[in-house]
């Protein structure tokens, strides 16, 4: 069974983060500006915008995240954001979605043996305390 943990690592952070750079790209900001204010390589923001790497996940499809994404993007071009808190806020986002089993029908499309209607691994493991 792929756990929570990899669908987070393996597809919903880097979906997050493609967002979030299609958002800075949209809004004019250059490849370099991006890496300059994300912390993010040149090559990996190059791959999020071509859609190759983060676009398993179309996060755009989730309007409450794609907001907070472009609110997020508008605070990154006001105002500089040190990138750890970026990390955290985008961290923040993939424990939501999962708490609030957006990502359920992916987790059972990568691993058959899940069954959404029955599974409420992801509200218990980050819903918080009991």
């Amino acid at each position: 069974m792929k756990t929570p943990f990899y669908l987070i690592d393996k597809y919903v952070y880097p979906a997050l983060r493609r967002r979030l750079v299609i958002h800075l790209y949209k809004q004019g900001l250059s490849i370099s500006e991006i890496m300059r204010r994300t912390g993010y390589s040149k090559s990996l923001i190059s791959r999020y915008i071509k859609g190759e790497r983060g676009s398993s996940i179309d996060i755009s499809l989730y309007r409450d995240i794609d907001s907070q994404l472009e609110k997020l993007a508008q605070r990154i071009i006001k105002q500089k954001i040190d990138p750890l808190l970026l990390e955290a806020y985008l961290g923040k986002l993939a424990i939501y979605m999962m708490k609030n089993k957006y990502i359920c029908w992916y987790h059972q499309e990568i691993d058959p043996v899940i069954n959404p209607s029955k599974c409420n691994l992801c509200p218990e493991i980050f819903g918080g305390a009991p």
